[in-house]
C-alpha cells in the first residue's frame, strides 16, 4: 500500500481546507492532525473510511496540553511550547531524565486528547511535527505512554529514507538542498539509537519518502523515485508513506494571530501551494 500523506491538518482554517480539498479529489489517503492548534473537527475526515488518520504529535510550537507548571522545561508560564527540535535534542543530552519526565506528561496529554476524539473504529497511528519523536529521550517517553495507556499502535512514522532509490536516480543528485541532507543524516543517526527499541516493541512502520525533498515534493521528483520505492517495498513486504505539505495558507500571517507559531515562514511559503498542485497531479495517485 502507498500512503500519500498530508501533515499539519488543524494548523488553521485555510490550511485544513486545502488538505480537505486534496482528500476530496482523491489525492490523499492519509492525513496527520495537529492536536493543539485550532479546535480539531475530525467529522469530515472520518467520513472517508479509506482515509488513514494520524496524530501529529507537537512538542515545538503552539500551546501545551499538559499543565504548564508541570512542564516548565519545555513550556513557558503561559503554556507556550518553547523549544525547536534542536533545543529538545540539546536538553536530551544535558538533562535527559528531567526532559523525559516532562515530555512524557505532554505526550500523554496529547495522546489522551487524540483518543477522546478518534472514532472507535479508527486505528491509532502517530508521527510528530518536525520529527521530534526521533530524539531518543522523546522516543523513549512516547513508547512509555503507549505502553502505559495500553494503546494498540497500528503505525508509527520512521522518517528515514532508504538510500538505494536515490543512488539509482543520478538525475536528482544535484537537486538536494544541503539542509535536507543534514536532516536526513541526523535522523538516520538517531534511528540507529532507537532501532533496538523499535524492534523490541514490534512497531509497525513503512518505507518513507519526504525528507530529502522536503518543501519541494513535486511530481517529477516523486514519479522518478516512487517506482524504485515500489520495487523495494514489494521485495520486503512493506508499505510506503509519501509525505507532502499541501496545506497552504492565504498568504498572510493573519491565520496565526495570537498563536505561538514558530515556523510561520514555512507555512506561508509558496512551496506549499506547489506541493498542493503536485500531489493532485501525481499519476500514482490511482493506487489510492
Amino acid at each position: 500500500m502507498i500512503y500519500f500523506c498530508a501533515d499539519d491538518y488543524g494548523l488553521c482554517h485555510s490550511a485544513s481546507a486545502h488538505i480537505l480539498e486534496c482528500v476530496d479529489k482523491g489525492a490523499l489517503n492519509k492525513v496527520s492532525v495537529f492536536p493543539n492548534f485550532d479546535r480539531v473537527d475530525l467529522q469530515k475526515l472520518s467520513e472517508n473510511k479509506s482515509l488513514r488518520l494520524s496524530l501529529h504529535l507537537n512538542l515545538v510550537e503552539g500551546k501545551c496540553m499538559a499543565r504548564a507548571d508541570e512542564i516548565s522545561l519545555i513550556a513557558d508560564k503561559d503554556g507556550n511550547l518553547k523549544h525547536t527540535f534542536g533545543g529538545l535534542f540539546t536538553l536530551g543530552l544535558l538533562q535527559p531524565k528531567r526532559l523525559e519526565a516532562q515530555v512524557y506528561k505532554e505526550i500523554k496529554a496529547q495522546v489522551s486528547f487524540w483518543k477522546s476524539i478518534l472514532p472507535k473504529d479508527v486505528p491509532f497511528c502517530i508521527d510528530s511535527h518536525q520529527h521530534t519523536h526521533m530524539i531518543p529521550v522523546v522516543f523513549n517517553a512516547l513508547l512509555k505512554v503507549l505502553r502505559d495507556e495500553n494503546i494498540p499502535l497500528t503505525y508509527m512514522r520512521i522518517p528515514t529514507e532508504p538510500i538505494l532509490p536515490y543512488i539509482q536516480t543520478p538525475s536528482l543528485y544535484f537537486t538536494y538542498k544541503p539542509v535536507n541532507l543534514v536532516k536526513q543524516w541526523l535522523l538516520n543517526l538517531l534511528w540507529l539509537i532507537n532501532k533496538r527499541e523499535e524492534r523490541e516493541n514490534q512497531i509497525p512502520t513503512s518505507y518513507f519518502l519526504g525528507i530529502l525533498f522536503s518543501g519541494e515534493m513535486d511530481e517529477k521528483r516523486v514519479n522518478k523515485l516512487l517506482p524504485k520505492y515500489k520495487k523495494l517495498a514489494e521485495r520486503d513486504g512493506k508499505d510506503i508513506e509519501v509525505l507532502f505539505h499541501p496545506g497552504y495558507t492565504n498568504g498572510t500571517a493573519s491565520d496565526f494571530t495570537d498563536k505561538n507559531v514558530v515556523f510561520n515562514k514555512f507555512y506561508l511559503s509558496p512551496n506549499r501551494k506547489a506541493e498542493f498542485d503536485s500531489v493532485i497531479k501525481i499519476t500514482e495517485r490511482s493506487v489510492l
